[in-house]
């Protein structure tokens, strides 16, 4: 070969090499969860658009409802309590988008799905639990109680408030119960609104799933399961478990908690389909996508997210699972295991940037390209804009730097 063609080569193989790299990182998904503390006003909207444009991120997972509460225009939510010192013609989903068009961010609508108000205070006047108390998932140790009177509102949640107290860091607050068709319905006209007044790229669900095995023993719930177990029986069985059934509201869930599991397995994914329906109905190309606990098992067995399976019957397009180990090892094997399971969906690596240094959290991005996650996201914004709280130097700078070599 003459030095010539070699040298023509050559430099065909570097253009070839450079362009896959410009690909890669512009299909990339270099993503920010912005917590609902971020939008609150112009100004903080403004910073927020030009930090993460500059430092090179390409989308937004926003969360526009927290707790049953709206940070945009809804026909079916209170406006969040969290804007009030806003003027009320001020929607921080619509100025969010208005001004990241501007700067070609993506922008995802995250919504906390399930969980929808703290244990501490009342909610607001219109709110979901002030309307419908009797959607809230009620935990194990209230089921008899609540099942065998109709309980008023304050009394409701006054007693599953003092249950969530007592272990606050399993239990983040109330919960509506996916074994409820109307708490489902509910949730379905709670997305279609939004997508039919807001031009977002994708819907983002958060908080798809129970809080803990301890909870779910709604009467709904109760109801529904027995009507099931009980098609399985035979009649003298049947009649035995309907005469305990009037003295333990538990003897179904303690007698088959196998079934029980998958009962309410099958709840959250029924909400998800719910969800796909809407969603897809009202903007067939939006890109659903779900954060889920990066521990597949747990995720299982303890939350009943059978994350594995929504990604194989397609009713996601994307994974999130929220690998927030500060181990690296953890994570890769998390990471890994979401994009084993991905069955063509995307895969974005969620990665807890508060629990770790920043020098950690790009190793991890690192280990997510090798593993070929579509992306990555980041928790949190707020966090990593905080200069005061980072004492090892602007984080933003430091992501900038690295996303630019």
């Amino acid at each position: 070969m003459n030095p010539i063609t070699l040298r023509l080569l050559l430099i065909l193989v570097w253009f070839s090499i450079h362009a896959l790299a410009l690909g890669q990182a512009s299909s990339e998904v270099r993503g920010l969860w912005v917590v609902r503390t971020s939008l609150l006003g112009p100004a903080a909207i403004d910073k927020l658009v030009e930090d993460t444009a500059d430092s090179g991120f390409n989308t937004l997972l926003v969360q526009v409802r927290g707790r049953g509460d709206a940070l945009y225009t809804s026909r079916w939510e209170p406006r969040s309590d969290l804007l009030r010192e806003q003027p009320d013609d001020f929607d921080p989903l619509a100025y969010l988008l208005q001004k990241a068009k501007a700067r070609n961010l993506r922008v995802h609508a995250w919504m906390n799905t399930l969980l929808v108000h703290v244990p501490n205070g009342q909610p607001p006047p219109g709110h979901v639990l002030a309307k419908h108390p009797e959607w809230a998932m009620v935990p194990r140790s209230l089921a008899s109680l609540l099942y065998s009177r109709r309980a008023s509102y304050k009394d409701t949640v006054a007693k599953i408030s003092t249950v969530i107290k007592r272990k606050p860091e399993e239990t983040e607050g109330f919960y509506l119960d996916p074994a409820d068709p109307l708490a489902r319905q509910f949730l379905a006209q709670v997305c279609a609104d939004l997508l039919s007044r807001y031009p977002v790229d994708g819907l983002h669900l958060d908080y798809l799933r129970y809080p803990n095995p301890d909870f779910g023993y709604g009467r709904t719930a109760l109801d529904s399961f027995r009507a099931e177990i009980d098609k399985e029986l035979k009649p003298s069985v049947r009649k035995r478990m309907a005469k305990a059934f009037v003295k333990n509201r538990l003897c179904y869930t303690e007698g088959y908690p196998r079934q029980w599991d998958s009962f309410r397995r099958r709840q959250v994914t029924r909400l998800l389909e719910d969800l796909q329906n809407t969603a897809k109905a009202q903007r067939p190309g939006i890109l659903l996508t779900a954060a889920v606990t990066g521990d597949s098992q747990v995720a299982f067995e303890k939350k009943y997210q059978d994350w594995k399976a929504w990604m194989e019957e397609k009713l996601l397009d994307g994974l999130c699972p929220m690998a927030y180990t500060p181990d690296a090892g953890t994570f890769k094997n998390q990471v890994a295991v979401a994009r084993g399971f991905s069955f063509g969906g995307q895969v974005w690596a969620g990665i807890g940037a508060w629990r770790t240094s920043i020098d950690s959290t790009l190793e991890k991005i690192t280990i997510a390209r090798r593993i070929q996650a579509d992306g990555f996201l980041l928790f949190c914004y707020g966090m990593l804009s905080d200069e005061k709280a980072n004492t090892s130097g602007p984080p933003m700078e430091r992501i900038k730097a690295f996303l630019e070599e």
